[in-house]
């Protein structure tokens, strides 16, 4: 006999649910993006430049330099302002560990035309040659990969089905 069990007032239960929820996250996280994408007058003098130099970083974040080329645009693409946003949020931490000058600050917002694009580009490729922020970002990767120390009132009492469910709908 299959028991089915209900977690708050009428919540399907199984993958369903929770396919919508992360759904839902997903559609949250792409509009978030789309608010923070810079708006524009974008052309090529200035996006190319900043696409190749988007590359150059990538793969010091762990990922493959293949980031396509943009069009002419009006408005940055989601996934390029969430790439920028990701080196922003990096270089803001480096520089609060003072490995970085406060004037390589990436300021998405202050992006309105190609002299922006190319602000940022120069920034981003004087950060792919900097040994100091290489070496910074080296030596981050591995702290965050490795877990938070737990407590011993944690490591003793296994969590619930019910409490990792609302564990896992703040995290969303």
């Amino acid at each position: 006999m299959e028991k089915t069990i209900m977690i708050g007032i009428g919540a399907p239960a199984g993958e369903d649910y929770l396919a919508e929820d992360v759904a839902m996250a997903e559609q949250a996280d792409e509009e978030m993006f789309e608010a923070m994408a810079p708006k524009g007058d974008f052309t090529q003098r200035g996006l190319q430049p900043l696409v190749r130099a988007t590359n150059k970083l990538l793969p010091m974040f762990g990922q493959t330099p293949d980031y396509p080329e943009v069009e002419d645009t009006n408005q940055l693409p989601t996934d390029f302002t969430r790439v920028l946003a990701m080196f922003s949020a990096a270089v803001e931490e480096a520089i609060e560990d003072d490995v970085v000058s406060p004037e390589m600050m990436i300021d998405l917002s202050q992006i309105r035309d190609d002299s922006g694009l190319l602000t940022i580009a120069g920034k981003l490729d004087m950060l792919s040659q900097d040994r100091e922020f290489k070496r910074y970002l080296a030596e981050e990767a591995p702290e965050r990969a490795e877990p938070e120390e737990m407590d011993e009132y944690e490591e003793e009492m296994p969590m619930s089905e019910e409490e990792e469910d609302m564990m896992m709908m703040e995290r969303l």
